[in-house]
C-alpha cells in the first residue's frame, strides 16, 4: 500500500522524516517495503500560460502559441495537442530541461517554425500512463514556479507491506492510527462536513442476509457530469497512492476508499430495476462483472441484486450492466458493511 508522506500529515502530526517513519512502521509490524519520490526525476519545467494560438502555416493538427512564464517576453511554442488554447495554465519545458527517459529539450524547429520549447503532458512527465494532451493546472497555479515544487513532486511516498490480519491499517486513517500510538499523540484529520439532502428520493434496500451484510447505507445524485476530470489534488493523490484517474465518479469512490478504508461503489441509477435486494446467490448465479467477465456465483457468495438480477459481487467487484459512464449523470453511490465471516 502507498501512502504519500502529505496525505498521512493531514491525519496525524508525524514527528520523524519519512525513513526513521517507515523504520519505526517496521518495528510495529507493518514493512516499509519501499521509500521514493512522488514522480520520476525532471528539471527545467515551470507553469506557464498560453497567451494566445494561431494555427501553423504548415501544418494542420499544430498550433503555434505564445507562452508566457510571467516574467519575460512570451516564448513561441509550436504545439499538436488538441487542448493546448488561449488561457490555459500548463507545464512549459524550457529549453535545455532534462524529462524522463533522457529527453533534453531543445530549440527547433518545426515544419519551418521556431519552437522555444515543448508543452507537456502527464505522461511526458512521467506522472501517468496515458495523456490525452497537455497538462492542465488549475487557474491559480503560479506562472514561473518550478512545477516539481508547485506540486510537490518530491515529497515521500511509502510503499507499506500490511498483512492480511491488519485490515484496520490498509488506508491513511488506518496509518494514522499506528504513527499516532508509536508517537505517543491522536488523531486529528481535516474536517470533514456533512452534506444535506437535497431532494427526498429514496430507493428501498432489502437485507436479506443481514448475517453477511448488517448494514448497507446508500445516496442518490443527480446532475452528475461524469465527462469532467476530477480536480488535479485529487488525481495526483490516487496517482501517488497507485490507483490510475478514471472518471469523476469512480476517482471520488476509490480516493473514500484510500483515505478512509471504506470500499465504496457507484451505480448508475438510471440503469438499476427496482429495489436493491443484498441476498445470497442462487446456485451458478451467473454475474457479469465490470471487467466483462461472467462468473457463476455458488450458493453462499452474496450479491447487490436489483429488480433484473444480479448487479454486484459484494465487496469485490460492480456489474457491467448498471456500470457509470461518460454518459452518466444520476448515480446510487453504495456504501456498505460486509462481514468477514458472514
Amino acid at each position: 500500500m502507498k501512502v504519500p508522506y502529505s496525505w498521512l500529515a493531514e491525519w496525524v502530526k508525524v514527528p520523524w522524516p519519512a525513513p526513521e517513519l517507515g523504520s519505526r512502521l517496521t518495528m510495529a509490524g507493518i514493512e516499509l517495503e519501499a521509500l521514493g519520490a512522488a514522480a520520476p526525476p525532471f528539471t527545467g519545467v515551470v507553469v506557464a500560460q498560453i497567451v494566445s494560438t494561431e494555427p501553423h502555416p504548415q501544418a494542420d493538427k499544430l498550433q503555434v502559441c505564445r507562452v508566457s512564464t510571467g516574467s519575460g517576453a512570451p516564448l513561441q511554442i509550436v504545439c499538436g495537442a488538441g487542448n493546448a488554447r488561449a488561457g490555459l495554465r500548463s507545464a512549459l519545458a524550457l529549453v535545455g530541461a532534462q524529462l524522463p527517459g533522457d529527453l533534453t529539450i531543445k530549440a527547433a524547429k518545426l515544419r519551418g517554425v521556431e519552437s522555444q520549447g515543448m508543452l507537456a503532458s502527464a505522461k511526458e512527465l512521467g506522472l501517468a500512463d496515458a495523456s490525452a494532451g497537455i497538462l492542465e493546472l488549475p487557474q491559480d497555479a503560479p506562472l514561473g514556479r518550478a512545477l516539481r515544487e508547485y506540486l510537490a513532486l518530491d515529497e515521500p511516498v511509502l510503499d507499506l507491506n500490511v498483512t492480511p490480519n491488519r485490515g484496520d491499517a490498509m488506508s491513511v486513517i488506518g496509518i494514522a492510527r499506528e504513527v499516532a500510538a508509536l508517537a505517543g499523540t491522536k488523531v486529528s484529520g481535516p474536517a470533514i462536513g456533512s452534506v444535506p439532502a437535497g431532494n427526498a428520493d429514496r430507493l428501498a434496500v432489502h437485507l436479506e442476509a443481514p448475517a453477511a451484510c448488517p448494514r448497507f447505507a446508500g445516496c442518490i445524485l443527480r446532475g452528475v457530469n461524469n465527462r469532467a476530470e476530477a480536480p488535479l489534488w485529487m488525481r495526483e493523490r490516487l496517482r501517488r497512492a497507485g490507483v490510475r484517474a478514471i472518471s469523476p465518479v469512480v476517482d471520488v469512490t476509490n480516493y473514500v476508499m484510500l483515505e478512509l478504508g471504506q470500499p465504496m461503489h457507484a451505480y448508475d441509477l438510471k440503469k438499476l430495476r427496482g429495489d436493491i435486494r443484498v441476498r445470497l446467490a442462487r446456485s451458478a448465479e451467473p454475474v457479469t462483472l465490470l471487467d466483462g467477465n461472467t462468473v457463476s456465483a455458488a450458493a453462499d457468495v452474496l450479491l447487490i441484486t436489483d429488480g433484473d438480477g444480479a448487479v454486484g459481487l459484494a465487496g469485490i467487484m460492480g456489474g457491467l450492466r448498471t456500470a457509470v459512464s461518460e454518459e452518466t449523470t444520476e448515480v446510487f453511490l453504495e456504501s456498505a458493511y460486509f462481514a468477514p465471516d458472514g
